[in-house]
C-alpha cells in the first residue's frame, strides 16, 4: 500500500516492525480497496467477488493507525452488459451466454461502516477518514477475536459462539456487564432466543453465579444437568394472606369470570380483611359460637378462596331473617350491608375461583412431575438431582439462592394473572432480604417478559411491573441484575427496556416491533435494524456494554435442553 511519502508497504502483515515480520508470520489477506469519498464513518471498497460477506469484519492501515470496519453493504455491476442488452434478450429468449456480451468482469463494491480506530488496545472514534486507494485487508482470527472481546477480563468472558461472518472467531461478552447491568434478549418466536439464554445461563453456571429463572413452559428444565452447581426446581405457593384485599378481589373476578357488583364487591373486601388478620379470627369464632354455627375451617394461606366461600356461607345464614348480628359487624361494618343473596352469589364466585386455582395447582404439580420425568429419562439426571420442591415460605425464600446454586421457579399451568402475583410476591421478597443482605447478589431470568413488565396499552395492573420496575432503575445499586426475555418487544414497558445496558436481539419479522426496538435502543443504527428480519435461526445480533461494538454472532446451543424442543411432528 502506498504511503503518503510514496513509499511502499503491504499493510497485511501482523508484525509492523522494521524489516517486516519472520518469514513464517501468518499475513492478513487482502480483499479490497478504498474507492471514492472516505468519512469518519462509512467508506466503500473496490472488492473482487465473493471476497467478503455482510458483517466481515475488515482492517484498513492508513499510515500507522489501523482502522476497523464491518461490511454492512454489498453491490455487484456488470458495466459491460447494460440493460438494454437483457431487455434484448429477453424478448428474443436468448440466454447471455448466445450473445457476444461480457458477463465475467464485474464491479463489486462493499459498504463499510467504521466501528473505531484502535489505539494502545483501545477502539476509539477515529477523528480523520481513511484514505481512498488504501488497501483492505480481512484481520486474523485471533486479532478479531481480540478486537470483539478486548477489554474484558479473563474471568468476566462468556463464550457465546463465533462470528456469524467467520466461525474461526470465537464470540466472547462481558459477564458484569450483564450480572451488574440487565440484558434484554429480543426475538420473535422460533429464533433461537431460549437456546440462547440457556447458553448465557450455562456459561454463568461455570463461574457459579447465583441465578434465579422464572420459567413459565419448562423451557430451563433442562439446566440440571449441571454438575458443578445446585439446580433446584420450585413450585411456587399461592397465599391470598400476603395479598391486599384489591389484589384478592382482582383474582377472584378474572378465576371465576365475571364482574361483582358494589354490593358484592364491598361484602367480598371486608371478608378478605377480617380474614387476613389473626387477631379477627378468634372473635369471628367466637360470633359464629353464638350464633349457634358451624366454624370456619379453612385460611386463606392454604385454602385461598375455599376459605372465603365457607366465610361467605357462614354469613349468608346469620343473616338469614335480614339483619346481621352485632356480633359480626362490631368485628368489621362492611359485614353490616348486604343481603343473604349477595352473600351467596359471593360464595359461588369463590368456589368457582378456588374450583380453578386447585385445578392450576394441581397442573402444575402434574407438569413438575413430567419435568422430572424428561429429566431422568432422557436428559440422565440421577433422580436425587431432579427433585421438585414447594417454594419456601416468604421468611425462608433467601435460602433458594447461593453461590453455585440455581433456581428455577416453574410457572407452567397458571393463568398470566397469577404468574405475575408469584414473580411480585417473590421479587419483593428477594429485594428485601438483597436489602438486608440475606441474599447474595443475583441475577434473575425473566421469560415472556412482555407479560411481567407490560406496556401501557397492555398493563390491566400487573402486579409484577412496579417491582420490575424498581429493580431495572435501581438495580446495580441492589445488586440485582436481569434477563428479559420476549418475543413480542413492543408489549414490553419502555422504561423497563430503556434500562437494559446490553441486548441479544435475534430474528424479529414484526415491522412494529422493529420499529420499536430501534426507538428504544439508542446502540442501534439503521444499518442494524435491517438485518433483523433476515437472520438466521441462532444468530443473533449483540449490542450495548457487553460488547465494543454491535456485530452478529451465531450462538452455539449449549448442553441443556427444554422439554418442548421442536420436534418433526410427521417423521
Amino acid at each position: 500500500m502506498p504511503n503518503h511519502d510514496g513509499s511502499q508497504g503491504s499493510g497485511v502483515h501482523t508484525d509492523d516492525a522494521p524489516g517486516g515480520p519472520p518469514s513464517d508470520a501468518p499475513l492478513r489477506t487482502p480483499v479490497g480497496t478504498v474507492v471514492g469519498l472516505t468519512s469518519t464513518r462509512d467508506f466503500q471498497m473496490a472488492t473482487a467477488p465473493d471476497a467478503v460477506q455482510l458483517q466481515d469484519l475488515v482492517v484498513v492501515d492508513d499510515d500507522g493507525r489501523r482502522v476497523w470496519a464491518k461490511v454492512a453493504r454489498i453491490e455487484r455491476l456488470n458495466p459491460l452488459f447494460p440493460r438494454e442488452a437483457a431487455q434484448e434478450l429477453a424478448f428474443q429468449g436468448k440466454k447471455v451466454y448466445d450473445a457476444p456480451f461480457s458477463v465475467s468482469r464485474e464491479m463489486v463494491t462493499a459498504e463499510c461502516i467504521v466501528v473505531g480506530e484502535e489505539q494502545d488496545g483501545r477502539l476509539e472514534p477515529p477523528v480523520y477518514p481513511v484514505r481512498p486507494a488504501s488497501q483492505v485487508v480481512r484481520p486474523l482470527p485471533a486479532e478479531a477475536e481480540a478486537l470483539v472481546s478486548g477489554g474484558i477480563k479473563a474471568h468476566h468472558r462468556l463464550r457465546l459462539g463465533h462470528l456469524k461472518a467467520n466461525p474461526a472467531v470465537g464470540a466472547f461478552v462481558d459477564a458484569q456487564a450483564v450480572v451488574a447491568r440487565h440484558l434484554g434478549v429480543l426475538a420473535t418466536t422460533g429464533a433461537g432466543k431460549t437456546v440462547a439464554v440457556r447458553r448465557i445461563i450455562e456459561e454463568l453456571m461455570t463461574k457459579e453465579y447465583p441465578l434465579l429463572v422464572f420459567d413459565p413452559h419448562g423451557d430451563y428444565i433442562g439446566l440440571h444437568i449441571a454438575r458443578k452447581v445446585e439446580v433446584t426446581t420450585y413450585l411456587p405457593r399461592i397465599d391470598l394472606a400476603g395479598e391486599s384485599s384489591e389484589r384478592v378481589l382482582s383474582y377472584l373476578v378474572g378465576l371465576s369470570n365475571a364482574p361483582l357488583t358494589e354490593a358484592q364487591y364491598s361484602l367480598a373486601a371486608a371478608m378478605v380483611d377480617v380474614l387476613t388478620y389473626d387477631s379477627s379470627r378468634p372473635r369471628v369464632a367466637q360470633a359464629l359460637a353464638d350464633l349457634g354455627l358451624p366454624p370456619l375451617t379453612k385460611n386463606l394461606a392454604d385454602d385461598h378462596f375455599f376459605a372465603l366461600g365457607e366465610f361467605a356461607d357462614r354469613l349468608r345464614d346469620a343473616k338469614g331473617e335480614g339483619r346481621t348480628p352485632k356480633q359480626l359487624t362490631s368485628i368489621n361494618s362492611g359485614l353490616d350491608f348486604f343481603s343473604p343473596a349477595t352473600a351467596q352469589v359471593v360464595g359461588r364466585r369463590c368456589s368457582v375461583a378456588g374450583k380453578r386455582l386447585a385445578e392450576m395447582l394441581r397442573h402444575g404439580w402434574h407438569m413438575a412431575q413430567r419435568n422430572q420425568h424428561f429429566l431422568e429419562e432422557k436428559m440422565h439426571v440421577p433422580r436425587e438431582r431432579a427433585q421438585v420442591r414447594d417454594l419456601p415460605p416468604a421468611d425462608k425464600l433467601h435460602t433458594i439462592l447461593g453461590k453455585g446454586r440455581v433456581a428455577i421457579l416453574s410457572l407452567e399451568g397458571y393463568s398470566d394473572e397469577i404468574r405475575q402475583t408469584i414473580v411480585a410476591q417473590v421479587m419483593e421478597q428477594l429485594l428485601r432480604d438483597r436489602i438486608d443482605d440475606r441474599v447474595p447478589r443475583f441475577l434473575t431470568v425473566v421469560e415472556e417478559a412482555h407479560n411481567f413488565v407490560p406496556n401501557r396499552i397492555d398493563d390491566q395492573g400487573a402486579p409484577s411491573l412496579p417491582v420490575l420496575k424498581q429493580i431495572a432503575s435501581e438495580g446495580r445499586k441492589y445488586g440485582m441484575g436481569l434477563v428479559l426475555v420476549s418475543q413480542r418487544p413492543a408489549r414490553l414497558d419502555a422504561t423497563v427496556l430503556s434500562q437494559c445496558n446490553s441486548f441479544m436481539i435475534l430474528r424479529i419479522v414484526n415491522p412494529s416491533d422493529q420499529q420499536y426496538v430501534r426507538q428504544v435502543i439508542e446502540s442501534l443504527g439503521e444499518d442494524d435494524v435491517r438485518l433483523l428480519p433476515d437472520l438466521s435461526t441462532g444468530d443473533a445480533l449483540l449490542s450495548g456494554q457487553f460488547v465494543r461494538f454491535p456485530v452478529v454472532v451465531h450462538v452455539e446451543p449449549g448442553k441443556a435442553e427444554g422439554r418442548y424442543e421442536e420436534e418433526d411432528f410427521l417423521g
